[in-house]
This record gives structure tokens, C-alpha cells and sequence, in this order.
């Protein structure tokens, strides 16, 4: 491995990032190492957790190093929200080392340590070699065995437990090159071994290999690509930009769960608007949703859309909640409002009778469910999305009073309302309904902060309660330890460690 080293301060630190990334693309046996005093990144803003993780890690002998999303942020002059380790160290090994934690997933395994405060630092091993190289699939039995790797006949990798042992190895698994900047804390070195510090700088996000085939190892990495663009507003480049379309398709092939939270994670995050726009001109938003071809080119829809996703980006800067079911309710809406008419031409042509809230639920459950097989959300969500739609229809009554008890008892009631309102920017034969039922929306909101602000104080109200009674337990315990000592002297401790460990109890 030949080194190149050189200073961030430098003049020409464009056209050495430059020859680096041509090198790095020609050959793939170059890399780039700043220290510390040249790259100057702000290591206050990384986790004390991450840095705790990473010590035990390296005083245990094995290597670690901080890489992915948070280095990436931490280059851009952003607070990172989580931050990966990456190490030499099996998912057992490192297992062994934290009492707090746990390895997940099956397909890709991962250790998550877990910290208070819901902090998780996710730690990865070493992917090594290439993968599509690998004839043979067995299961890691011990240390020793480090490779666990499975592939469909069309190049899918359905299991890739392959382990490498060097940091080289590592980073040729890694998605994009703006993901594949590493950080060793100890040293204090940022180290690039394929050119992402030279696309940061020129707003790139490129894939690391051959992109057909790194877009059939893993479909969802063609969503990542169209994420990241969205979220950094960044451009793609072209080899990574034109083989998505011939892989698109390949989609369809993975977990429906896994779909639900990439979709989430484009549109739930504070880009949505912007993952739209990317997504739209990949063509791969009729990929994710059921949404019809016709409808998704149609003005309304789109218009529809644009303001519901940059309402949705200006709650999420604001601090405010997105709900999932919400999100899936405004882009499908249009896709049930065009099944339902149709439906209910046809039956008003046939003479026959129409029960509309069975039509409505029958209807919603048909197009929540062809969702489904795209996107697995959970059943509460399936149920919260028919009822949301329902609630349209008694909002838009012509009379509505007659329906003011049944629907303001929904708790759904104000999501539905925010629904209508959204809705009635593009149609303005609502307008007078929303003014109707804008005085029982603010009286149901007064209401929920009312019961949310009394909830709080109850909960702190039993927190301190708890704090009293865990105090004065403490206080009870001194008090009957200095009347009722349990050990008096040293002597009777070593007396009831030898009597635990003859009984093969001393731990």
C-alpha cells in the first residue's frame, strides 16, 4: 500500500485531492492520511460514547475506527446525530467486551451498544474481499472461520457476513466514496482510501465499484443514493446516475420492511420535498408507492405532493412530529380517490345500492394493502391510514353538523383535519367546510395540550414521588446497618467468600 500524505493548508490541495481520486479509481491501491493538525475537525462535537467504544476496542488489541455518516458530518461542519465504529473485531468478539451489548440482524450482523439515554453506537466488522468472488457459503462457526456470504443467481447478496481483517478490505465493501472517510481517535489520522474527500469538496456522491453490480449486491443502495442526494444536495455522478435505471427493478426484491424505513428515512427527515424531486426524476418513485403513472403526472397530484412534503420538512426543522401513517395517507390519497369513484360510477350505473362506509373501508383496505407488499408498515398504521380517509368524507359533508359528535370523538380528528386543510389549497370548493370545522379543531387542540401538560405533571409528579421513597429507603438502610450490621469485620467477608466458592458460587 503506497501512502500519499498531505496538508489541508496546502494551496494546491484541489489538484492533489484530484490525481488522488484518478489514482484511486485506476488502480484502488492508494490512500489518503491527514493528521490532526491538518484536517482540524472538530472532535468535541463526537460522542463520548463512540470514543468510549473505540478505546475499549483498541486497548483489547483489536483496531477501530470512526467512520461512515459521522465523519462525513463532521467534514461538512454538521453535528452528527449517530456515529459507527468500524473494527477488526468479530460481532462475538466485540460482544464479549460490553455487558451492554447486542447483535442484531441476520443478513448484515452488527453489534448495538446501548448507552442511557437511547445512545447506540453502532459497531460493524470488517467486511472483507469481494464478495461476488465467493463460491462457497458456510455459516461462521468460530473466530476463525470469517466469511458467511450467500448470493442469488441475479448477483443479490441475501447474506454477507464476510469478515476482513484490514481496513483496506473495508472500505472497497462501503457504498459511497463519502462514506468510506475513516477516523482513528488515538492518532487523530483521517484516512481516505477511495477519493470521498475529494467529492465532498466537489458536492459528488459516487459508489465505490462496479455500480451495477454493488446496485444488485444490495438494491437499496439505488435508495441511498437518491437519499443522500436529497439530504446534502449533492450531485450523482454519471456512472452511479445511469446504471439505476436498468437496476430499479430489482427493488421488488427486497424485504418490504426494509422499504418502509428507507421510505421513511427519505420523507420523514427533513428533505422529503427534496427527496421527491430526485426520486421523480430517477424514475423511481413509482417504485415505492402503488401510485398510478397517470395520477403521479398529473398537475394536481404533484402539486398536491409538493406542499404536503414541504409542509412536512417545515415540522420536522421545527421540532415537530411526522407521522408515517400521515405521510402514506397524503401520497395514496389520490390513488383511493380515483378507485373510489370509479367504483361508485359503476355501482350507480348498475342501480344498486350503495353503503358508502363499507365502499370507503373496503376501498382503503385494497390500496393499503397493495402498499403493503412495497412497504410492510405495521398494522396499527394500515388501520390509522383507512381511518384518516374515512374522516374526509364526514369533513366534506354537506351537513356536516349532523356528523360534528361522530367525528370530533376520533382521536384522529386533528390529523384528519390537517389532511383537509392540506387539501383544500388545491381545491376551494372545501373552503367553507374548513371554516366550519376550524372552531372544533382548535377547541380538540386546546384540549390535547391541556391533558398532554397535566400528564406531564402527573409523570413528574410520580418521578418525584419515586426519588422520596428511593431516598429515604437509602436513609432506612444506613439507619438499620449501623444497628443491625450485616459483616463486622474483614474476617467474616473472606469467611462467606470461601463458604461461596466451596459451594462453586463465587463468581
Amino acid at each position: 500500500m503506497r501512502y500519499i500524505k498531505i496538508s489541508a493548508l496546502l494551496p494546491g490541495l484541489e489538484d492533489l485531492l484530484k490525481k488522488h481520486k484518478a489514482l484511486v479509481t485506476k488502480e484502488g491501491q492508494h490512500k489518503l492520511v491527514l493528521d490532526a493538525s491538518q484536517h482540524q475537525l472538530p472532535t468535541e462535537k463526537i460522542s463520548k460514547f463512540a470514543i468510549k467504544v473505540i478505546k475499549r476496542l483498541k486497548q483489547a488489541g483489536y483496531e477501530a475506527y470512526l467512520v461512515g455518516g459521522g465523519v462525513r458530518d463532521l467534514l461538512l461542519g454538521k453535528t452528527p446525530k449517530d456515529f459507527d465504529v468500524s473494527t477488526n473485531a468479530t460481532p462475538e468478539q466485540v460482544r464479549r467486551l460490553f455487558n451492554n451489548a447486542r447483535i442484531i440482524g441476520r443478513r448484515f450482523k452488527i453489534v448495538h451498544i446501548v448507552y442511557s439515554n437511547n445512545d447506540i453506537i453502532e459497531v460493524t466488522t470488517f467486511r472483507g474481499g469481494n464478495a461476488n468472488k465467493v463460491q462457497v457459503s458456510r455459516p461462521v462457526a468460530s473466530d476463525s472461520k470469517r466469511f458467511d456470504v450467500q448470493i442469488t443467481s441475479e448477483g443479490m447478496l441475501v447474506r454477507d457476513n464476510s469478515y476482513g481483517k484490514r481496513i483496506e478490505e473495508d472500505a472497497q465493501r462501503r457504498d459511497f466514496t463519502i462514506n468510506a472517510i475513516y477516523l482513528d481517535i488515538q492518532t487523530g489520522e483521517l484516512i481516505d482510501l477511495h477519493g470521498g474527500l475529494y467529492d465532498l469538496t466537489h458536492g459528488v456522491i459516487d459508489i465505490i465499484g462496479d455500480p451495477e453490480t454493488r446496485y444488485r449486491e444490495d438494491p437499496v443502495r439505488i435508495l441511498r443514493a437518491a437519499r443522500f442526494s436529497a439530504k446534502l444536495g449533492f450531485q450523482l455522478s454519471d456512472r452511479t446516475r445511469n446504471s439505476i435505471e436498468p437496476c430499479a427493478k430489482l427493488l421488488s426484491q427486497v424485504a418490504p420492511a426494509r422499504m418502509y424505513d428507507e421510505v421513511n428515512k427519505l420523507f420523514l427527515t427533513g428533505h422529503a420535498q427534496a427527496s421527491f424531486k430526485v426520486l421523480t426524476s430517477l424514475g423511481l418513485f413509482g417504485h415505492l408507492f402503488t401510485l398510478s403513472e397517470m395520477l403521479l403526472n398529473s398537475s394536481s397530484c404533484r402539486d398536491l405532493l409538493n406542499y404536503a412534503f414541504a409542509s412536512t420538512d417545515q415540522r420536522f426543522h421545527e421540532g415537530k412530529c411526522n407521522k408515517p401513517h400521515f405521510l402514506y395517507a397524503i401520497i395514496l390519497w389520490n390513488e383511493f380517490l380515483w378507485n373510489f369513484y370509479e367504483v361508485r360510477d359503476d355501482l350507480m350505473f348498475s342501480a344498486e345500492n350503495i353503503n358508502y362506509k363499507s365502499l370507503i373501508s373496503f376501498l382503503a383496505s385494497q390500496v393499503v394493502i397493495n402498499q403493503y407488499s412495497i412497504t410492510a408498515m405495521p398494522e396499527q398504521i394500515i388501520r390509522s391510514i383507512a381511518l384518516l380517509w374515512r374522516l374526509q368524507f364526514l369533513l366534506e359533508s354537506k351537513e356536516p353538523k349532523k356528523y360534528v359528535k361522530e367525528t370530533t370523538s376520533y382521536h384522529s380528528f386533528r390529523a384528519a383535519f390537517d389532511l383537509f386543510k392540506l387539501r383544500a389549497q388545491f381545491d376551494k370548493s372545501l373552503a367553507s367546510r374548513v371554516e366550519f370545522w376550524q372552531p372544533y379543531y382548535d377547541k380538540c387542540k386546546l384540549e390535547a395540550e391541556k391533558r398532554s401538560r397535566e400528564e406531564r405533571a402527573s409523570r413528574d409528579d410520580r418521578r418525584n414521588s419515586r426519588r422520596n421513597a428511593s431516598r429515604n429507603n437509602r436513609k432506612d438502610r444506613h439507619d438499620a446497618e449501623k444497628e443491625f450490621p450485616i459483616y463486622d469485620s474483614p474476617a467474616s467477608i473472606n469467611k462467606a467468600r470461601s463458604w461461596r466458592k466451596s459451594m462453586n458460587l463465587e463468581p
